[in-house]
């Protein structure tokens, strides 16, 4: 349960420091439009901190981290939403900072961050599996 509370702690942190740095960078530079570094960090608090603060939930209530498919969520969803954060960081920065990139840039990083969500969606069913599976095995006793 503590490791996960530090993961929690983790994204929190990370998700803290992208939205000061949005708003920071932002300000220095003027720029009056919408970042994906503005949609990033509530991405790290919501899909990393809350996630993980209320794992521990189902820890104590199901006992789910016994099951095979818990440990593969762990590893699956974590790839996927650092792939998502580092993705929209990255796209964030270059529309903070108006840097001149050519379109196929733009669609790589948008494309790649779409990939990070999608193993975020994967990760999430092994973590429904591990609860549905967990449950079954709770109301079988």
């Amino acid at each position: 349960m503590k490791k996960m509370y530090w993961i929690s702690l983790a994204y929190v942190v990370f998700g803290l420091v992208a939205g000061l740095l949005n708003h920071e960078v932002a300000y220095w530079t003027n720029f009056t439009g919408e970042s994906a570094m503005s949609v990033g960090h509530p991405h790290a608090i919501l899909l990393g901190g809350l996630v993980f603060l209320l794992l521990p939930l189902f820890m104590k209530s199901f006992a789910v981290e016994k099951q095979k498919s818990f440990q593969v969520f762990l590893w699956v969803y974590n790839i996927g939403l650092i792939i998502t954060l580092g993705f929209m960081t990255a796209r964030g920065i270059s529309q903070l900072l108006v840097m001149p990139f050519p379109n196929f840039w733009d669609h790589m990083v948008g494309g790649l961050a779409g990939i990070g969500h999608i193993i975020l969606t994967v990760g999430l069913g092994f973590l429904f599996h591990a609860l549905i599976k967990s449950a079954h095995e709770r109301s079988d006793k």
